[in-house]
């Protein structure tokens, strides 16, 4: 027990990657939960085959287990989706408090005073119906968001998004919409005369002391406040950490307590679900706060237990961690302890896979060609492989211009790359199968998952990808380039 005691002192400040951390290091035991049930889920998930990249839980101001699960590193930042929308709820809320911004009872047409109105429901539409997904546009998630690839597609995002037709009254009722919170990102780059990403710094991350975070943007240089936010676990649970505080954070008031009390079940979804201010709630336990994004981004936040919970990953249902959390603190016995166990699970899902021994099935007609691909979503325009003097590489076009060049670990067998935007990183591993050539494509730092098929038939190859994140599959013919 000693040698436990000894870790939990040495990793009080820096977690097992040199990591500066807030929170002391604990035995679940110690924090009133079983180490027991903790270790079983984790081996569920594992033998499961998910693609849960990482699982952070803090109880009492105390990590209670810091699960990486190979090939991820808990300090990748990692693309935490929709999760962004709840930052960005808070991001409205600071810009409030410090003046930026009136009110949320602000009309958003305040804030483009040139645009033409072509329907008068316009007119009352407000800052706090955007936040609570209550805008009554005609934008629903139905069709994988048709009307925010739609949005895209334009010019002028704010002007398209103000033009869509209304199907209810602003404020009336619940209609998950992306767009509305790139209307929120537009509303406080006006406001505050600053990008959001520089916003964030320095009246919320720097208050928390972030590690590096990235944000995309669109060509107007708006950042997508829907999306496409990058930060690290553990910054992850800062955010939450402050829903436990009532917006403070060290004793500083970061966030207003009044605009963390607004986080109320306001609006009706489906069961008990709701949603209020950007974070999904349960009607039925107030207590339990959410932030939610596709691929298996989550933050719960747990009051009558004080706790938070991250998790990231590249396409898993992260629903059941608050189960798996409630479960070890129904099943914690005084007296007993399993920790030694959970440290041994979680050293061991950290192990890189040792892959297989495999010989090379590439011929010289495969190699060093490249191969252009019909129009796709995926957004690859062409690709070809090359030998490098370690390993084969893959090398994607991208259709925004960009180049990833990837090895491609052979025998089954992990290796890492960056891909092209912001340096990331990027874990592809592949073996033969015959005369097809599968690739696993896992953006380590992002929420996709793909699984590639090759088939060479001389010039021409038959290319399938299978979005696990996504739930689809894409079937293309490639050709080599003249």
């Amino acid at each position: 027990m000693k040698k436990y005691l000894l870790l939990v002192l040495l990793n009080s400040v820096f977690n097992s990657y040199g990591q500066k951390i807030p929170w002391k290091i604990s035995s679940p035991e110690a924090q009133g939960m079983n180490s027991l049930t903790l270790s079983d889920g984790i081996r569920e998930l594992q033998q499961a085959g998910t693609n849960i990249h990482s699982l952070l839980i803090i109880r009492n101001n105390h990590v209670v287990l810091d699960a990486v699960f190979y090939p991820y590193r808990q300090q990748y930042a990692h693309d935490i989706a929709s999760v962004t929308k709840s930052v960005m709820s808070l991001l409205v809320g600071i810009a409030i408090d410090k003046g930026f911004i009136r009110s949320e009872q602000d009309t958003v047409l305040n804030y483009f005073p040139g645009h033409t109105i072509r329907n008068s429901a316009l007119k009352i539409l407000t800052i706090k119906d955007l936040v609570n997904m209550a805008s009554g546009f005609q934008c629903s998630s139905a069709n994988r968001e048709k009307e925010l690839e739609q949005m895209q597609d334009q010019a002028d995002w704010a002007g398209f998004m103000l033009d869509l037709p209304f199907s209810s009254k602003p404020g009336e009722k619940f209609s998950y919409c992306s767009g509305n919170f790139y209307l929120l990102a537009e509303i406080l780059q006006r406001a505050t005369k600053m990008k959001c990403h520089d916003f964030a710094r320095k009246y919320l991350f720097d208050a928390l002391q972030f590690g590096t975070t990235y944000w995309d943007q669109n060509k107007k240089g708006v950042n997508h406040g829907w999306g496409d936010l990058y930060m690290r676990p553990y910054d992850m649970a800062k955010i939450g950490a402050l829903l436990l505080q009532e917006g403070k954070w060290n004793g500083k008031q970061v966030v207003s307590a009044r605009w963390i009390q607004k986080i109320q079940p306001l609006y009706y979804v489906h069961g008990t679900e709701s949603y209020g201010y950007g974070w999904w709630l349960d009607s039925e336990s107030p207590d339990e706060i959410q932030a939610m994004g596709r691929g298996g981004q989550r933050m719960f936040v747990l009051k009558d237990k004080n706790v938070v919970i991250v998790t990231t990953g590249g396409g898993f249902d992260a629903g059941e961690m608050d189960n798996l959390v409630v479960n070890a603190i129904a099943a914690y016995q005084p007296g007993e302890n399993h920790y030694a166990e959970l440290l041994q699970r979680v050293k061991q899902i950290q192990l890189p896979d040792t892959g297989n021994s495999q010989e090379n099935n590439f011929s010289a007609g495969m190699l060093n060609k490249t191969f252009q691909m019909e129009n796709n979503d995926l957004e690859i325009t062409a690709f070809r492989f090359e030998k490098g003097s370690k390993d084969y590489y893959l090398i994607l076009d991208i259709e925004d211009g960009g180049k990833q060049k990837l090895a491609i670990g052979m025998g089954n067998r992990y290796v890492i790359s960056h891909e092209h935007l912001f340096g990331l990183p990027v874990a592809l591993r592949s073996f033969w199968k015959k005369e097809k050539l599968l690739v696993e494509y896992n953006s380590l730092s992002s929420i996709n998952l793909y699984r590639f098929t090759f088939v060479f038939d001389n010039d021409s190859v038959d290319f399938r990808a299978e979005d696990i994140t996504n739930k689809r599959n894409i079937s293309l013919k490639a050709s080599a380039a003249n």
